[in-house]
C-alpha cells in the first residue's frame, strides 16, 4: 500500500509518517520498481498506536523503545500495560505537583490582596 493510503486509513499526514521512518519508530518499508514505499498492512495498526501513544504524552523516545523491545511488531499486552501504569503515575505525580503550585499561587494572591 502506497504512502498516500496508508495516510488515508490511519489518519497520519504523510509528512509524519516519513518523520516516523527518519527517527525509526516505523521501518523503512521496501520500495517498488517504480521507486514508491510499499507498506504493509499492519503499519497502519503501528502508526495508530503511535499517534495514540503521543496524544497520551509519551515521547518519541519512548515509544521507539517500545516497538524496538517488539522486534518490528507491536508490543505486547504485557508491555503496553506496564508503560499506560508508569504514564499513569508520572501524570499523577504531575498533578500533584501543580496542585501544588497553584495553591502556592492562591497564596501569594492573598497575601498581595491583603497589602501583605
Amino acid at each position: 500500500m502506497r504512502i498516500g493510503e496508508i495516510a488515508l486509513r490511519s489518519g497520519v499526514a504523510a509528512s509524519r509518517i516519513r518523520f516516523y521512518e527518519t527517527h525509526g519508530l516505523l521501518p523503512k518499508p521496501p520500495r517498488g520498481d517504480n521507486g514508491y514505499r510499499d507498506y504493509a498492512a499492519g503499519a497502519v495498526e503501528t502508526l495508530t498506536l503511535i499517534d495514540q501513544a503521543q496524544r497520551l504524552g509519551f515521547t518519541l523516545g519512548e515509544i521507539k523503545s517500545a516497538l524496538t523491545q517488539g522486534g518490528g511488531n507491536l508490543p505486547t499486552r504485557q508491555h503496553m500495560l506496564e508503560a499506560l501504569r508508569d504514564k499513569l503515575v508520572a501524570l499523577d505525580q504531575h498533578l500533584e505537583e501543580v496542585t501544588r503550585r497553584r495553591l502556592q499561587v492562591i497564596a501569594l494572591i492573598a497575601k498581595y490582596e491583603a497589602g501583605y
